[in-house]
């Protein structure tokens, strides 16, 4: 397991937050403020204590990947079945589709079968991606459904795979994740990386799982790879979180918010971005003078913009699987 674990003291924190608190509102990327020490070896994103247990059904690690199996009907992906022939919705009205591409009834009982082996095809690397990188797996997994309905394709040129992660997106969290940086970046790049948007695009292009001879329509291989990657972008969206934090309140973020909390702030920041968890955690920080509960984040949350960011981590950390299993 290659989790990451707190190896910087406070103190060195300490010593640069005049211009961090300064930095970190004034751009989404926040790319002139990443300090590789801290932001890799903040731990909160990975230190999981403190759990309520109110939380654990989006929390807790299943024993193995048949606990992350869901039957979902999900009608943009038996439509995308259904328009990339994998699926054969002939008989049905309309050739199974509705105006918008998505399955009408007709196509989504025929595409059935398929749609519930497509949501369920990378349970295993959902799973080995906590091992291996440290992101919840329920949380990644509610991720990709809320994002693509696991179809690993693009979208509009803008949004790609899995997790529909755009070129800012990649940029960013390879500025906050030394190890997607080395998993991603070409060996002999001439200029950083996460400054590169051609590297990016190239990037994002690797990321597209779907195949047009494969049995399901996509390319299983490509698939694991991919949500492999996405884990170590939502990884590294997490290490701005935490840093963000930090700029936010002057304290380390481990100090400010739980384990629960982090994560929840780390999807705000995926969907909305960073103005949006500083401005919150700093309102939210103002109003209780010490720790930030989630309750808060709520009540300091303002803008449309915001409030979508909010919403989309509420949705993904709704109540959905039972745990313990069973219950």
């Amino acid at each position: 397991m290659s989790i990451h674990r707190d190896r910087v003291p406070v103190v060195i924190l300490a010593a640069i937050v005049a211009v961090l608190v300064f930095l970190s509102a004034v751009g989404f990327n926040l790319p002139n403020m990443r300090l590789t020490a801290s932001a890799q070896s903040l731990s909160t994103c990975l230190n999981r204590t403190n759990i309520d247990l109110n939380e654990m059904h989006w929390i807790y690690v299943p024993e193995s990947a048949a606990q992350l199996h869901t039957e979902e009907n999900y009608y943009f992906l038996a439509g995308q079945l259904i328009s990339n022939d994998v699926v054969d919705a002939s008989a049905c009205p309309s050739g199974g589709l509705t105006l918008n591409g998505y399955a009408n009834a007709c196509g989504m009982e025929t595409a059935k079968e398929k749609v519930v082996v497509l949501q369920n095809a990378v349970d295993e690397a959902i799973l080995k991606a906590y091992n291996d990188v440290g992101v919840p797996p329920v949380l990644l997994k509610q991720m990709i459904r809320t994002e693509s309905q696991f179809w690993p394709s693009y979208y509009s040129n803008t949004h790609y795979g899995y997790g529909h992660i755009t070129n800012i997106g990649m940029r960013n969290a390879l500025e906050w994740n030394v190890d997607l940086a080395n998993k991603v970046c070409p060996g002999t790049v001439g200029v950083a990386c996460s400054s590169s948007s051609t590297i990016a695009n190239e990037i994002l292009t690797s990321l597209v799982a779907t195949c047009a001879s494969c049995e399901y329509g996509i390319d299983l291989n490509n698939a694991t790879r991919s949500v492999d990657i996405l884990a170590e972008v939502v990884l590294g969206y997490c290490y701005q979180t935490a840093q963000l934090v930090f700029n936010a309140t002057g304290w380390h973020s481990s100090m400010v918010v739980d384990y629960a909390t982090i994560w929840k702030l780390t999807l705000m920041d995926y969907n909305a971005g960073s103005e949006c968890v500083f401005h919150a955690v700093a309102s939210a920080f103002k109003a209780t003078n010490g720790p930030v509960k989630w309750s808060d984040i709520t009540a300091h949350t303002t803008g449309e913009q915001c409030i979508r960011g909010l919403t989309y981590a509420n949705q993904i950390t709704a109540k959905y699987y039972n745990f313990p299993p069973g219950e």
